[in-house]
């Protein structure tokens, strides 16, 4: 009898076995929906903002005697701070990185990765813009299409990942395929491309990797915020290059030379308005 009554306690009910399946499935469902529906507008926003940025870039560097490649940089990166500080909420985030509670190393940690971060942004951003007023801009668009490779080497070195032959194959054959499509236009350039602009391109190349790096250091090593490490970063980058741009004086000359742009705009609108006037 005891045997009998341990079997019919120890089966197990049908209820108790499937119900809590069939109540976690459609959360799990839905979960991972809203995961990969959020994956997809990030991808899409990403590339949107990137085709925008060099759309406008290209533009002001094939305006004539527009050359200051660092008052650029200091603006985009100013900018990118200014929206990451409103997003996190004003001046009082400064002062909210005290309740993320980390360890004494972890915070040291987070400090020299961080003021790498800040310099590698700056140098990517810069010499990158600097670039184009050596070389051609599908010139440029090959370079960064090769930055993949570098990236999975500085992975290794920061981050100890791994990586196989098959995968650095198919990153140079993406690569390789990339810089023939950027290359395509050259042929048609009206701008010559000097050896210093190259060397540019390799410098901006290489910072641009150690990004994402240093990136994900931050977030998954160390479990730095995400909003933290865009804020800090991009202010200590902004700070950095604006220092840089008010010592060397190109500053100065680039609001002279966009005002003196912006006057003779000016100018012709209303000779043109005159014009239409008298007819």
């Amino acid at each position: 009898m005891n045997a009998a009554k341990n079997n019919v306690c120890d089966a197990p009910r049908h209820d108790d076995v499937e119900a809590p399946a069939a109540s976690k499935s459609p959360a799990r469902a839905s979960s991972s929906d809203d995961a990969y529906g959020g994956m997809l507008g990030y991808v899409l926003g990403l590339f949107v903002f990137y085709v925008g940025h060099d759309a406008l870039q290209e533009h002001n560097f094939r305006r004539e005697g527009f050359k200051f490649g660092w008052f650029m940089t200091c603006v985009e990166i100013g900018t990118m701070f200014a929206c990451a500080l409103i997003w996190e909420g004003g001046a009082a985030a400064f002062s909210g990185g005290s309740k993320d509670a980390a360890a004494p190393e972890d915070v040291a940690a987070r400090r020299w990765y961080l003021v790498g971060l800040v310099f590698v942004i700056a140098l990517s951003q810069g010499t990158g813009s600097v670039a184009l007023q050596h070389v051609n801009y599908p010139v440029k668009v090959a370079f960064k299409s090769c930055k993949l490779v570098p990236t999975m080497l500085f992975s290794q070195c920061v981050n100890k990942s791994s990586y196989g032959t098959q995968e650095y194959a198919a990153a140079a054959l993406m690569c390789l395929a990339l810089a023939l499509l950027g290359l395509a236009d050259a042929a048609h350039a009206t701008h010559a491309t000097h050896a210093y602009g190259l060397l540019l391109l390799v410098v901006a190349v290489c910072s641009d990797a150690v990004v994402p790096n240093f990136q994900e250091k931050l977030l998954r090593g160390l479990k730095m915020p995400l909003g933290t490490m865009v804020m800090y970063s991009n202010a200590g980058s902004f700070a950095l290059v604006l220092a840089y741009v008010s010592f060397t004086g190109e500053l100065a000359r680039a609001v002279a030379s966009e005002r003196r742009v912006s006057t003779t705009s000016g100018s012709r609108r209303r000779r043109g308005c005159d014009v239409d006037l008298a007819r």
